[in-house]
């Protein structure tokens, strides 16, 4: 709900890196009571949690290797 609250919370496309913007961590919660009232909404926003994860997997890995390697270049 931080996330929420600091960016801005405004759905559509930010044409700067400071305008207001709609994350997904705050798509998911914002949406998360309308879930089971539309159909495909569930599995929309389950794959929006997916790619949120995909995605922080992957920073993990990268920073993983950053930290490996400069330790071996220390």
């Amino acid at each position: 709900m931080a996330v929420l609250m600091v960016v801005g919370n405004v759905a559509r496309v930010p044409s700067s890196i400071f305008d207001p913007a709609y994350p997904i961590p705050a798509l998911i919660a914002n949406n998360y009571g309308e879930m089971m009232s539309i159909p495909l909404y569930d599995s929309a926003l389950m794959f929006a949690a997916l790619l949120l994860l995909v995605v922080v997997v992957i920073f993990n890995i990268l920073s993983k290797y950053v930290i490996i390697n400069l330790r071996v270049a220390v």
